[in-house]
């Protein structure tokens, strides 16, 4: 009996534990089987922050096998994938925007991994797509961030901030402020209007129960 209690204990607070652990908003790079080949896809910096330079990460493995080594993103590949830069193509492109054509680049030292700079300008996710052959088999394949894939772009905040955005961030925070004072005001004359409401009806109510005058009294002062 004592040693199912110590257990259960044990498991409540492995499992409190668990729950103070924040969860990471995406996983570091998405894993897709593609025919003979594996794709690794993501930011080759995450997280990914708005204006700042980046690049697609892709590593290409020959088969469903595709080890990183040290268990990291930057270890050794199994099987690696070379010369994919000959035939594969990328673009990148988010929201309404145009895609944006780039050019995948070996990682020197590293055999199965290409890169391809380019500077996220908004906020949001971002889809990578990927076309063109890898040794005559045909390639279509799109990869977007997301809280299953990969590091969706962030806002990161400057410092010091310029004159323009403490004078709009300001002149925000103003107008934020005078509709609040707008809703709060329409919130009070409303509750005041049903206050005001219900104690008409109240006063009513009362008007209509009170007792008449008697009879007697009215033809005593006839007299």
């Amino acid at each position: 009996m004592r040693k199912r209690l110590i257990i259960s204990s044990l498991g409540v607070l492995a499992a409190l534990l668990l729950a103070l652990i924040p969860l990471s908003s995406a996983s570091a790079h998405e894993v897709r089987h593609v025919g003979n080949y594996t794709f690794i896809v993501g930011f080759l910096n995450e997280p990914a922050y708005a204006n700042t330079q980046n690049a697609i990460s892709l590593t290409l493995c020959n088969g469903k096998t595709c080890q990183i080594a040290g268990g990291g993103d930057d270890g050794p590949v199994s099987n690696p994938l070379n010369d994919a830069d000959k035939s594969l193509k990328a673009e990148v492109s988010t929201g309404g925007s145009a895609p944006l054509a780039l050019t995948l680049t070996p990682v020197d030292g590293a055999p199965g991994k290409y890169t391809a700079d380019f500077i996220p300008t908004k906020t949001g996710d971002y889809t990578f797509h990927f076309t063109g052959t890898l040794n005559g088999q045909k390639i279509d394949e799109k990869f977007t961030s997301g809280p299953n894939t990969f590091s969706e772009v962030e806002h990161i905040a400057s410092y010091p901030a310029s004159q323009g955005t403490t004078s709009q961030q300001g002149n925000n925070d103003l107008q934020a402020q005078i509709q609040d004072a707008k809703n709060t005001g329409v919130l009070v004359g409303s509750l005041g209007a049903l206050i005001g409401l219900i104690g008409l009806g109240t006063a009513v109510v009362a008007l209509r129960r009170r007792p008449a005058a008697s009879t007697g009294s009215d033809e005593s002062l006839r007299g």
